[in-house]
């Protein structure tokens, strides 16, 4: 079960939007990115790999990426925070559920919230996106006689 190779493809896209959201975003986008990779880092070191108990422990680290990313949407009030924060408010939403009804699987649950996560990578790559088209316009306006 936890030997695919499908947690490692989203790893990796983690750290590919991350890093790239680290290097060329804005102040708020790279504070998510970072808050974002030390939760997808943490997350293996607190899995207890037993397919019929529940993640508390991630659960925990999905909850404080939570309230982290809902405070940098907060603070930074643009959209594509709201839309990070709210995937994530998700993911911790289906920690409960699954803590509440236990006849879930564990798998359904990881796999549920790896395609939740690429709503706030997603997120991320757009933000980091649009910082870079900002500052190239920035770059092109000096030529601009109104200024």
């Amino acid at each position: 079960m936890y030997q695919t190779l499908t947690p490692w493809i989203s790893l990796s896209v983690a750290v590919l939007i991350c890093g790239f959201a680290i290097w060329k975003g804005d102040r708020w986008t790279r504070f998510v990115a970072m808050v974002y990779l030390a939760g997808w880092i943490a997350t293996p070191f607190a899995q207890i790999r037993d397919p019929l108990s529940p993640e508390w422990r991630v659960m925990a680290i999905d909850a404080v990426v939570m309230v982290l990313l809902v405070w940098a949407s907060l603070k930074a009030r643009r959209l594509w925070s709201v839309l990070a924060a709210a995937c994530q408010m998700m993911a911790v939403a289906s920690h409960l559920v699954s803590i509440i009804d236990l006849r879930i699987y564990m798998v359904t649950l990881v796999v549920g919230l790896t395609l939740i996560s690429y709503g706030v990578l997603v997120a991320l790559l757009v933000a980091t996106l649009s910082t870079v088209r900002a500052r190239r316009r920035s770059h092109e306006r000096p030529d601009d006689p109104r200024s």
